[in-house]
């Protein structure tokens, strides 16, 4: 006996199972073309998260630059190091998402 993911949901189940137990879709009765085309849209799905996280990200990145120079002077005042740390992490959560979504293009 196999551990598979199921195509629907990407959830571990065993190879024998007849349908999934987390999502109840019919695995005995799918067709190769209805694999085919769940995988597409699970792979759609996951790369519109990924999109919307970069996104986020984005913003992030630039409330952290309003937040930096919202005064006219940086200082080290809590809005200077909450922007700066902002910046930091919007930054990096971007570049990863970007590296996730060329990895998932593969």
């Amino acid at each position: 006996m196999a551990i598979i993911s199921c195509p629907s949901c990407n959830q571990q189940i065993s190879d024998k199972s007849i349908c999934c137990s987390h999502c109840d879709i019919d695995i005995a009765n799918m067709t190769s073309e209805n694999l085919a085309s769940k995988q597409r849209v699970n792979k759609i799905k996951r790369n519109q998260s990924i999109q919307v996280q970069t996104f986020l990200a984005l913003l992030m990145f630039v409330g952290g630059f309003t937040l930096w120079y919202w005064e006219e002077q940086p200082s080290e005042s809590w809005f200077s190091i909450l922007g700066q740390g902002m910046i930091a992490v919007g930054f990096i959560w971007y570049i990863v998402n970007r590296a996730r979504l060329i990895i998932s293009n593969k």
